[in-house]
């Protein structure tokens, strides 16, 4: 009997544990946790705060077909953004960075004045790798944005490994740190996606013009337009 009650506690343990491997990475990228940041730590999103607009056009694939998605302006990301989410989810950060006006360098520069601020330039931090001094310029929103979406990949060798995918929460995060500072630059411009060069009924038209409709002769009947064949539909 002991040996029986030992067995199904040892097969129940095993499988508490399988299930915990195994169900634990889906919980955690459906809630959109994120954990890293410097030194060899990483913010992998979906995992510190979760970017749905995508610094650059891509294909996506639906019902067999590739369609181009539309791309949304970054300066429409951030007239739909807010800062205080924004706060809330660079909350994350605080364990490297302040935010503060006055505030310390820690692990890593502090963020007042960051966006406008030349990259890799803070006074009395020394811990900037040679690929991110390497960047030069300011920090604009362009550039942040794509920092912050992958930096490894935008920056190889930056000692601050994270990617935030989620487009709202990367504009969010962005519009807050713009917020801290004390002579803000100003946010890019909503640039609506284009308009179609002309309207569909003039695409129709224009389709129309290139085919010729003859009037059947005598004793000749029209067929509706879904009997008519033709010698390519033979083949």
């Amino acid at each position: 009997m002991k040996d029986s009650l030992f067995s199904n506690k040892l097969a129940a343990v095993v499988l508490i544990v399988l299930l915990l491997f195994i169900g634990l990475p889906v919980v955690v990228n459906t809630m959109g946790v994120v954990f890293g940041g410097h030194h060899g730590h990483e913010y992998e999103e979906d995992n510190p705060f979760g970017l749905a607009y995508q610094p650059y056009a891509e294909l996506a694939v639906s019902g067999g077909a590739q369609v181009e998605e539309v791309q949304v302006s970054l300066g429409c990301l951030l007239a739909e953004a807010d800062a205080t989410r924004g706060q809330r989810s660079a909350g994350v950060c605080a364990a490297c960075h302040s935010f503060d006006a006055g505030g310390a360098n820690l692990t890593g520069p502090k963020l007042w004045n960051v966006l406008g601020r030349e990259v890799a330039s803070v006074d009395g931090y020394g811990d900037y790798s040679g690929a991110l001094k390497a960047l030069g310029g300011d920090w604009t929103y362009d550039k942040l944005d794509q920092y912050l979406y992958n930096s490894s990949a935008y920056v190889p060798g930056t000692n601050m490994n994270q990617a935030i995918r989620k487009d709202n929460k990367r504009a969010d995060i962005l519009l807050y740190l713009g917020s801290l500072s004390d002579n803000p630059i100003e946010v890019p411009e909503c640039v609506p996606p284009a308009a179609e060069e002309a309207p569909m009924e003039e695409a129709a038209a224009e389709a129309a013009d290139g085919v010729d409709f003859e009037a059947p002769g005598p004793g000749e009947t029209e067929l509706p337009d879904q009997e008519v064949n033709t010698m390519e539909d033979d083949g």
